[in-house]
């Protein structure tokens, strides 16, 4: 007996735009996961001070001083360390080298800039604490005989919960500052850390199941809830049409 060969000049409408529509949404999927699948670039491990969302702030640090953000979480899966400086005095010879310090309770590294950098991102490798992630404080050194600028934020709702002082002094604001991590991992994993930080941006009042739950309706549930919505919607009108008048 052979089986029904499906032809696409028998179908209507409503099962030609969910066909592409589905499709649609299949690509996409592909597009964004790509990327991950192949084992792209580093991938955000921790943001404990994000950058401002409409107006970048720069704060300057005078010569041999530093600026310190206290409560930073170092987060153990970061290899990376990634911010933003520039020349508060432009010059030939570019900026002064400068330090990112990291400490916590049993942990320290130093990350070095050396001088004569034109400004603008550096995302140089760190020693990440052992096992798990730490709450710390991360101190951005001029070690140079020149200022020099840090990028940050002054917006309210991008401010993070790192308290910043500037030789001491408390200063209004953060510098941004990111943590990465390039080494390669299975997709689970990276989708796995990336729940729990959302579930630590509610002091763990949504667990991670609950964001793996609200992920999953979000992704596969509303769109393919509008692709059977805009189905059934077109099956009422193509058979609204193919219906004979009465009488």
């Amino acid at each position: 007996m052979r089986r029904p060969v499906l032809d696409p000049r028998k179908l209507g409408l409503a099962e030609l735009v969910a066909a592409a529509a589905i499709a649609l949404i299949v690509g996409g999927w592909f597009v964004f996961l790509s990327p991950h699948l192949r084992g792209g670039g580093p991938v955000v491990a921790g943001v404990p001070d994000p950058p401002g969302l409409f107006v970048a702030a720069e704060f300057t640090v005078p010569a041999h001083g530093q600026a310190c953000l206290s409560a930073v979480t170092i987060d153990a899966d970061s290899d990376l360390a990634q911010f933003a400086l520039w020349q508060a005095k432009p010059r030939a010879s570019g900026g002064p080298p400068v330090d990112l310090v990291l400490s916590a309770p049993g942990y320290r590294a130093i990350v070095h800039v050396p001088g004569g950098w034109p400004g603008g991102s550096v995302t140089l490798p760190i020693k990440p604490p052992a096992h798990k992630s730490r709450l710390g404080m991360a101190c951005f050194r001029d070690v140079g005989s020149v200022p020099v600028a840090l990028t940050g934020t002054t917006e309210t709702r991008t401010v993070s919960r790192s308290p910043m002082a500037i030789n001491g002094q408390g200063v209004y604001g953060d510098i941004a500052l990111a943590f990465l991590d390039s080494r390669k991992r299975p997709l689970a994993d990276e989708i796995a850390t990336t729940f729990d930080h959302a579930s630590n941006l509610t002091d763990g009042l949504v667990p991670p199941a609950l964001v793996w739950l609200i992920a999953i309706v979000v992704v596969l549930g509303v769109p393919l809830g509008c692709v059977a919505a805009f189905y059934l919607a077109l099956r009422e009108d193509e058979q609204a049409a193919g219906t004979p008048p009465s009488g």
